[in-house]
């Protein structure tokens, strides 16, 4: 009996797509987060604009430096599209996606304590970083779900 792949879907490109979506989130928090800031002088509004464009920026030096280290992968392996590549990497991005909407559930936290904060500018800082770790949070958490339906199955052949 023919074993043949049942749904092959190329982590490489659930990367980039990854990689689409963080740049697009981190430029639109660093547009809005500038323009919020410049757009006025309340002390908790600037905050809250600061902590988004500075979330942003990082959002953007990550999705960056992944494409790159994605590239090196790929060059190191004989075949990047094997299955038994695709499986691996599928399974380290997984891993990461889970450890980053854990560590975006701790970001989400902070935030709600600053959030509660009297000072103006520490409490606009913590509702910055309620909407970042939300956001972000939903973010890995689909793509982590998307990597566990991508996983390559092997089954017989249909005639």
């Amino acid at each position: 009996m023919t074993r043949v792949l049942i749904h092959a879907v190329d982590i490489w490109q659930r990367e980039e797509a990854l990689a689409r979506t963080t740049v697009a989130w981190g430029l639109a928090s660093v547009v809005a987060g500038l323009g919020l800031v410049a757009g006025t002088r309340a002390p908790g509004r600037r905050s809250f604009g600061l902590q988004t464009a500075g979330w942003g920026a990082f959002d953007l030096g990550i999705a960056a430096v992944s494409l790159r280290l994605q590239t090196r992968r790929m060059r190191r392996l004989p075949d990047p599209y094997a299955a038994p590549a695709q499986e691996s990497e599928r399974r380290k991005l997984q891993r990461i996606l889970l450890v980053n909407a854990a560590a975006d559930v701790g970001y989400v936290a902070l935030g709600v304590k600053m959030a509660g904060d009297s000072r103006s500018r520490v409490s606009g800082a913590g509702v910055a970083i309620v909407v970042q770790g939300a956001v972000l949070l939903l973010h890995d958490s689909f793509h982590a779900l998307g990597c566990a339906k991508d996983r390559q199955v092997e089954g017989p052949a249909v005639r």
